[in-house]
Order: C-alpha cells, then structure tokens, then sequence
C-alpha cells in the first residue's frame, strides 16, 4: 500500500458518475486528520500507539459548465477547517475560505483573477479562555502572463511575483484533473490562493489497487511536489474522478458529485 494511504483508504467512496463538460457540477470533500495518538489496554498490558484520524472539515467546488470553445471556467470555492487540542474535545474554532476564480480552460487551470474572504469564528470556549472571532480579511489576485499580484484589501502593500512556469492553485487543479487533462512538468503553485511557490512540479505517481467499498479499485494519479512542500498526492478512479487528495497530514476525500 502506498503511504500516502497508510490511515485514510476507509474513507474512500466508489464513484461512476459521467460529468459532461458543458454541465455545471458539485465536488464535496470531506477533511480528515491524524493529530494525536491513543493507548490501549490489552490484556493487562498498555499497547500503541494508534494514530487517532478525524473529521476536521469539508470542501466544496461549484464548478460551472462551459462551451467546448471557451477559454475561461469559474470556478467557486468554500473551504472550511475546524478543530480542537485533542482528540476527543469538542471542536472550538473554524475557519473558513471563500472564494471565487476565473481560470483558463487548458491542461492546469491557471488562475487569471480570484477573490477570497478568510474568517475565524469561535465555537465554543475552551478551559480558561476564549476564542476570538476575526471579522472576514479580503484578498485579491490577478496573473497577466508571468506576471502576478496579489493584495489584501485594506493594506497598501500589493505583493508582486514573477512565475517561470504554468500557474495551478489546488482548487482549479483538482477540477483539471476531473477533465482528465493534466501532465506531468514543472508548475508554479498559488497555495491557499495567497502564497506563491514557484519551480513546484507534478509528476505521476504509480498505480495502486486498493479495496474501496467491499471491491478492488485501480487509482492512478499524480503529485505535487516541490522545495519546503510536503508532497500532496492526488488519486484517480478509471473515470477520472479525484478520491481523495493527501498530504500534510491531512486528506480529502470525496464524499459526492452532484450534477
């Protein structure tokens, strides 16, 4: 078993769904975690540890149908991310990313120009303090060939890059992979749409056959790799659809396409 499988291949779900792609269509993704260890008894004896994996999220792409002809998607985004110290605590703090994206219809789905709002909201209170609210901070971006920038509204600093290589962002590369019409090469990747890293790159990875559901699975599919970037692994069923995406200790996986 590949390690990038190593806690989540329960979570993977079956999916035969044909997507046209003039069709306006729905990933939903489940997020899970591993972020701490429990300790049994057996026996008598205390034996572990067991990685202790749970819901931590969810992520949803509104991904709007297009004439085979037209050179741009829209693409609309909510990320949500919650958690708590421990494993068995009550979730106290969510955070939330919403944002739309205008990308080109080609091999990656390069952004051209995105919106985004990031907000923390509290939960509940925890022991002896509080979680703080943080009222929503808005950034913007655009790319005009090379050339990119990205602000935070509010601020007078527009942060300026220079990319070397094709442009990705997780949210458009995923829809991308769904089309079936990604590569391998070298990539420059807009991370979280607000941090740049440049001379990324996608290489493929190798098949794996893997029990999804009471029955064999191929998955094939690529990664993201890169300087200071913990690898991100994307696998694909024979319809191309992206079950799960894994890395940095987290993993999404799809939990339905509606169409």
């Amino acid at each position: 078993m590949h390690i990038s499988f190593d806690l989540y291949p329960g979570f993977l779900r079956n999916f035969d769904h044909s997507i046209p792609s003039t069709s306006n269509y729905r990933l939903l993704y489940n997020i899970h975690a591993m972020r701490n260890y429990e300790y049994r008894k057996e026996e008598g004896r205390r034996v572990g540890p067991f990685p202790q994996v749970r819901k931590e999220g969810s992520l949803e792409l509104i991904c709007q149908g297009t004439a085979i002809n037209d050179r741009t998607r829209k693409l609309s985004v909510q990320h949500v991310r919650s958690w708590s110290t421990w494993t068995n605590q009550a979730h106290a703090s969510k955070q939330t990313i919403d944002a739309e994206i205008d990308y080109e219809a080609n091999d990656l789905g390069s952004p051209r120009k995105w919106s985004l709002s990031y907000r923390s909201e509290p939960i509940l209170p925890v022991k002896s303090y509080r979680y703080n609210s943080l009222e929503p901070m808005y950034q913007s971006g655009k790319r005009i060939g090379h050339e990119i920038e990205i602000r935070t509204h509010g601020s007078s600093v527009v942060r300026q890059y220079k990319a070397k290589n094709d442009v990705v962002s997780l949210y458009t590369l995923t829809e991308r992979l769904h089309a079936n019409t990604v590569n391998t090469g070298l990539v420059d990747y807009i991370d979280d749409l607000s941090m740049f890293r440049s001379n990324m790159e996608i290489v493929a990875l190798p098949d794996q056959l893997i029990e999804i559901e009471g029955s064999l699975e191929d998955l094939h599919g690529f990664a993201l790799v890169g300087p200071a970037f913990l690898p991100l692994y994307f696998w694909q069923n024979a319809q191309n659809h992206v079950l799960a995406i894994i890395g940095r200790n987290v993993a999404f996986t799809l939990k339905d396409i509606l169409i």
